[in-house]
């Protein structure tokens, strides 16, 4: 088939090589070295969300989302940090925020779990993005909903 004829072909193949071919074309120069530079920066961010000690792959492959807005003082002030992770999973707090967090919120739709011991047992309550103003100071472990 002469180079011509492959051509008109492709131009009327209804939904097949012809598509193809203009989408190659939609990503030309700059606009489309940006985007194939940009896959593996996300894929590498994904990777390191992932909780300590896992081994899972899909724990690995999952991306992580914004949890929750812990504060060491009530009413969301003092010393503050995000914890974040993976939807499901349970994650310790650290050493440093065990029994310290005494005020919460999500700021945004997600609602996340605080619960009283690191496996994600015991007592627990919902956070939203309302938040707790006073918690007390129990909290060990989270759960991303």
């Amino acid at each position: 088939m002469s180079q011509q004829t492959q051509t008109d072909s492709a131009r009327r193949a209804p939904h097949g090589g012809g598509r193809t071919r203009a989408a190659k074309r939609w990503l030309p120069g700059a606009a489309g070295a940006a985007i194939i530079m940009l896959a593996p920066v996300l894929a590498a961010g994904s990777a390191q969300a992932s909780p300590s000690g896992s081994s899972t792959g899909a724990a690995r492959q999952a991306a992580a989302v914004r949890g929750i807005h812990v504060f060491d003082g009530e009413h969301f002030t003092g010393p503050n940090t995000w914890l974040n992770g993976n939807v499901g999973q349970c994650y310790y707090v650290g050493s440093g925020w065990n029994d310290a967090i005494n005020s919460a919120r999500t700021e945004s739709g997600r609602l996340v779990e605080l619960w009283d011991n690191a496996n994600c047992t015991g007592g627990a309550i919902v956070v939203d993005r309302t938040g707790y103003s006073k918690i007390g100071n129990w909290v060990s472990a989270y759960r991303i909903r």
